[in-house]
C-alpha cells in the first residue's frame, strides 16, 4: 500500500517530489530521517521529530486515503505522539467523509500538535472554519510561514497544553 524509505539518501522518485516548489520551503533532504510515499501524499519524519505531511497536487482525499495515512503515521511514529506539519499542493480536495473520519479517529492518531501550512487567506479561512466546525481535541494552529509553524510546534513540545475535556452534552465540574 505504501513505500517505506528509511535511508538517509532519498531515492530519486521521492527526491523529485520533495524538491518541487511546494515542499522546498518546508524540509531539506539532509533533514529527512524517514519518508513514506503514498499515491496521494508524502510523509517525512525530520531530525527535529516533526512529521511533514504533504498532500499532492490534484488529489481527492477520501476515507481510503485517510486510512492509508493513519497506517503510515503509525509506522513512522511507532505509536508515539509527534508534532505534525501539514501542507497542501494546489487543487487538493478533502471530502466531507474524510473530515468526519479524521475527527472520529483523532484520539488514536499519534498527534501531539498539528500545524497547518497555508498559502493565502482563503485557505486560512477554510482551515479555521474546519477547526471551529469539527472541534478537534488536539491542538491545531494555521500558519502562512513554515518557520513560524516549526517554531510553534517546538514550543508546544516544550510546554504541552493540558488535555481538553471531552464534551458529552454535560457540564464538566472541575475539582480545585
Amino acid at each position: 500500500i505504501f513505500r517505506l524509505i528509511t535511508s538517509k539518501i532519498t531515492p530519486k522518485f521521492v527526491s523529485d517530489k520533495i524538491n518541487d516548489y511546494s515542499i522546498r520551503m518546508t524540509i531539506k533532504n539532509e533533514d529527512i530521517v524517514q519518508t513514506i510515499s503514498l499515491s496521494s501524499m508524502i510523509l517525512c519524519l525530520d531530525k527535529q521529530g516533526i512529521i511533514h505531511i504533504r498532500y499532492l497536487e490534484g488529489q481527492v482525499i477520501d476515507v481510503k486515503e485517510k486510512i492509508e495515512e493513519k497506517r503510515a503515521l503509525l509506522d513512522l511514529t511507532k505509536g508515539e505522539k509527534h508534532l505534525i506539519l501539514i501542507s497542501f499542493d494546489h487543487f487538493v480536495t478533502v471530502t466531507k467523509e474524510a473530515k468526519e473520519y479524521s475527527i472520529l479517529v483523532e484520539p488514536e492518531q499519534p498527534f501531539l500538535a498539528v500545524a497547518i501550512l497555508v498559502e493565502n487567506l482563503a485557505y486560512q479561512l477554510m482551515a479555521d472554519f474546519y477547526f471551529k466546525f469539527y472541534k478537534p481535541q488536539i491542538v491545531y494552529k494555521v500558519f502562512k510561514s513554515h518557520p513560524k509553524a516549526t517554531e510553534w510546534l517546538i514550543e508546544v513540545r516544550k510546554n504541552p497544553p493540558p488535555p481538553k475535556p471531552k464534551y458529552k452534552g454535560k457540564i464538566t465540574i472541575w475539582n480545585l
